[in-house]
Formats: structure tokens, C-alpha cells, sequence
């Protein structure tokens, strides 16, 4: 059965008033809920795209756990740590990566030289990364062809597809040698044969090679620089916490989300304050619900004091206007859940707004439920904390 105070205001909320700015304050109200709601899902759904899109390119290139020695930049390999990865089927990579300087015909570039072993081309997804040539399996019998960075490829201006496109790299010697010299370099030569793209920090600095290539440049022998070790999710931490105790006086262990904490940090501040900014927005268009409300209340005093007379309670009366807030509330945020999921799919499924010049054709969006629960429950808390006072108001209208 529908109380007096629900069929009332679902009454006024429909019906003309005698001054048309009441309905013209009331309907901006409930729209400008509507714009806000959906503008908070879709800038938010936005936000979630490019993170989802950031962390998949530094997920396939950074490792799950990545150890590093604990002092230097190189280390010696470790037979025991990988005894321990061996004996309970971890897959792990030895890396070993310092910066020289790359050259092709009039181009020159500081690059990052990185040496992997084979298991990175699955670690890293490289299949999907792949842009351009075809991808090295980073074996011995490879040791001469290297995979580059798209940055890496246009700063350079290099033709994979070209045989004669060669790439001098050039690395300081260790040891003492006449600054200047020829003997203070060491010159090798590698055959770009692929282009990957991750993210632009990834693009523009990286190019893979075999690692005993990379030992041999930087003349390091039997040392690498890192050991990248892939494993499930689930099994991430406990893993981790056994690597620590077993070999962290040896070297330090970082899982992705450490190598990466800053990047991680700054997205999740700016997706926040952005619903802030936002939660301002909407708070200001609630003093035109507290507005409308506030002069229907003045409009509707003879309503107030003939259901006085009917015996209608002080509470009941405030309810009803309470109600009258709380529906344009949850009517106005309801529409704009509903455009916004709308909007958000279809960008998600048919990505009819485009981006030029990225990596991506489209804008990139992820709907997190909890987002759009989220902004639900401020939408209506807003709203109704707007219909407390005009329903007080009432009230006093009963006295």
C-alpha cells in the first residue's frame, strides 16, 4: 500500500506548478545529477582504459619478481637461486642491461642495451608487441640480430626489412685506457631485425639482444645485471617472501607493482581527485535541488495547513518533501548511470571516438562496477543531505 507521504510527492514531483521557474529549477536539478553521474562514469571509465592500457605494456615487459644485487650494478649468476626456481618450475630469465651509444648512417642515439635469454619472448608477450620485421629468439645462434624500441627505430631511422641496415653500438671498455682511444671502445654490430612497442618510456630507450652479446659488449662474463622471474598471481607473495628469506642477503627482490610504485601512485591520485573535483561539481548543483525544493515549500503552504487539518503529522509532512528531493535524486542520477554505461560500452565495443597519432586507435575505457556504485552513493547522499533542509522547512509550516 502506497503511504500519504510517497503518493504526495511522487504528486509534485510530476505535476505543473503555479510558477514555472519551480519546474525549470526542479528539471535543471535532476539534469544537472544526470550530466554530473554521467560525466563521473565516463571521465572515470577513462582513466580505468589508460591505466589498464599503461600497466599491460609495463605488466609484459616488467617481470612478476625482479632481484637485483645489493650493491654495483651486476652480480655474479647464482647457481643456488637458480637450483631453488629450478626445482619447483619457476620460469626465470638472467638480464643483463647498461646504456651505449647506438649509430646508423648520420643518426645517433643513447640506447639501453638489455641482454635476455629466450624465455623473454613469452614473458613478455613480444607477439603482441611486435609492430614491425619479426621477433629474435635471443639465442647464441642469434646473438647478432636485435629487437628495437619504436622509439628507438625512428630516432635511429632504421629499415628492419633492409639486410644492409646494420646498428653500430658503442660501449666504454672497463679497465684504464687513453681517454679517446679506439681501445677504450668497444664496437659491435647488430642487425635490427623486429620493432616492439610497450609504452613510450620502454620505446624510446630499449633494444634487445641476446644476453652473451650484451656479457660480451660490457665485458662482463658470467654476470648479469638481474633475474626476472615469472609466476602466477596467487603464488606471487609467497614466493616472494620465501626469496627474501632464503637469498635476501645476496640480493633485493621487487615484485611489478614495487619497480613500478610511482607510476602506480600517480594514477590512482589523479583518478581520485578527479571524482573530487566532480563530487564538487555535483555538490554545487544540489543547492538548485535545495532551491526548487525550498520555494515548492512556500508554494505548497496552504497543502501544508489542509493537511494539517486531516490530521497528517509534523514527521509525515517533512517526508514528503524529503521524498520530492530523493526523487529527482535517484531519477537524475538513474539517468545518467544508464547514458553513461551506454556511452562507455559502445566506446568499449565499436570505439567510435578516435585517437590520431597513438598506439591506440580509440580512446581506451574499463567500467569498474565499484566506480558506478560509488558514484551512485555520493549522488544520493548529496541529495538527500540537499532535501534535509527544505523538509525541515516544511515542518516548521505545520507549527
Amino acid at each position: 500500500m502506497i503511504s500519504i507521504p510517497f503518493f504526495i510527492a511522487r504528486r509534485y514531483l510530476f505535476s505543473k506548478k503555479s510558477t514555472q521557474a519551480i519546474n525549470i529549477i526542479a528539471w535543471v536539478s535532476l539534469l544537472g545529477f544526470a550530466i554530473g553521474v554521467f560525466a563521473m562514469i565516463v571521465v572515470l571509465s577513462t582513466m580505468n582504459g589508460f591505466e589498464k592500457l599503461v600497466f599491460g605494456m609495463y605488466n609484459d615487459f616488467s617481470p612478476d619478481i625482479k632481484s637485483f644485487p645489493t650493491s654495483g650494478k651486476v652480480m655474479n649468476i647464482n647457481p643456488s637461486l637458480e637450483s631453488y626456481l629450478d626445482k619447483n618450475g619457476i620460469q626465470y630469465s638472467r638480464t643483463l642491461e647498461e646504456n651505449a651509444a647506438c649509430y646508423y648512417s648520420d643518426f645517433q642515439h643513447i640506447a639501453r642495451i638489455k641482454g635476455v635469454e629466450p624465455s623473454f619472448n613469452t614473458s613478455s608477450g613480444m607477439d603482441e608487441h611486435l609492430v614491425n620485421g619479426m621477433k629474435s629468439e635471443f639465442t647464441d645462434s642469434d646473438s647478432a640480430f636485435a629487437m628495437i624500441g619504436l622509439g628507438v627505430d625512428y630516432k635511429l631511422a632504421t629499415r628492419v626489412e633492409d639486410p644492409n641496415c646494420w646498428i653500430e653500438v658503442n660501449a666504454p671498455r672497463r679497465g684504464d685506457f687513453p681517454i679517446g682511444s679506439i681501445e677504450s671502445v668497444n664496437q659491435r654490430a647488430l642487425k635490427p631485425i623486429g620493432v616492439f612497442a610497450y609504452d613510450d618510456a620502454i620505446n624510446n630507450q630499449y633494444v634487445l639482444v641476446n644476453l652473451s652479446f650484451a656479457q660480451d659488449l660490457f665485458e662482463r662474463p658470467n654476470q648479469i645485471s638481474s633475474y626476472e622471474i615469472s609466476v602466477d598471481e596467487k603464488n606471487r607473495d609467497e614466493l616472494l617472501e620465501k626469496l627474501r628469506i632464503n637469498f635476501g642477503k645476496e640480493m633485493i627482490f621487487k615484485t611489478r607493482y614495487e619497480l613500478h610504485e610511482s607510476l602506480f601512485k600517480m594514477f590512482k591520485s589523479e583518478k581520485w581527485f578527479t571524482f573530487m573535483i566532480l563530487a564538487f561539481v555535483l555538490l554545487l548543483v544540489s543547492f538548485n535541488l535545495t532551491g526548487s525544493l525550498s520555494l515548492l515549500v512556500i508554494e505548497k503552504k496552504k497543502d501544508i495547513k489542509i493537511l494539517k487539518s486531516m490530521g497528517v503529522t509534523v514527521r509525515k509532512v517533512r517526508r514528503i518533501f524529503f521524498l520530492e528531493g530523493f526523487f529527482v535524486t535517484v531519477l537524475g542520477s538513474a539517468i545518467g548511470v544508464i547514458v553513461g554505461l551506454v556511452f562507455t560500452l559502445s566506446q568499449m565495443k565499436f570505439g567510435f571516438i578516435k585517437i590520431s597519432g597513438a598506439i591506440v586507435e580509440s580512446y581506451p575505457m574499463q567500467v569498474k562496477w565499484l566506480d558506478v556504485i560509488l558514484c551512485w552513493i555520493l549522488v544520493l547522499t548529496i541529495g538527500v543531505l540537499a532535501s534535509v533542509y527544505p523538509a525541515l522547512k516544511a515542518g516548521r509550516y505545520h507549527d
